[in-house]
């Protein structure tokens, strides 16, 4: 038996969605951005991590072998110093270095925030909503 959970929140706090902005369930069918503003990823004192996977909670197989994204993945931000993160099935050309691959079908991704600032505890920052490009 499992004694109970193994980080407190000054540790580490995760979110989890299965459903776009507007409440549509995520799929491969559909290309997504999660858009941070300027100086608006998680802030934290060790590392985030963005992981997807499949509507069975299981990695999903892809041409790059990226099942992640982080702090640690070399993300280009944008020109205004925001960063998105496109969560789509093909490759978003001249984005791939902030591209997680998605599966053809369903899939759900997470947020992990080791360390979390007191933003992130008290609740002033927020998470932006997963968007489809049209």
């Amino acid at each position: 038996m499992f004694p109970g959970p193994v980080n407190s929140p000054q540790e580490a706090i995760y979110w989890k969605t299965q459903v776009d902005g507007a409440g549509r369930m995520l799929s491969g069918e559909y290309n997504y951005i999660l858009h941070f503003p300027p100086d608006g990823l998680p802030p934290v004192d060790a590392f985030w991590s963005l992981t997807m996977a499949d509507a069975k909670e299981r990695f999903v197989a892809n041409p790059i072998h990226r099942y992640c994204v982080s702090n640690r993945s070399g993300l280009v931000p944008n020109a205004d110093g925001s960063v998105d993160i496109y969560l789509q099935n093909t490759a978003p050309a001249g984005h791939e270095s902030n591209w997680l691959p998605a599966p053809t079908g369903k899939f759900r991704i997470w947020l992990r925030a080791y360390m979390p600032s007191a933003a992130i505890l008290d609740g002033t920052d927020t998470l932006p909503p997963v968007v489809e490009v049209k």
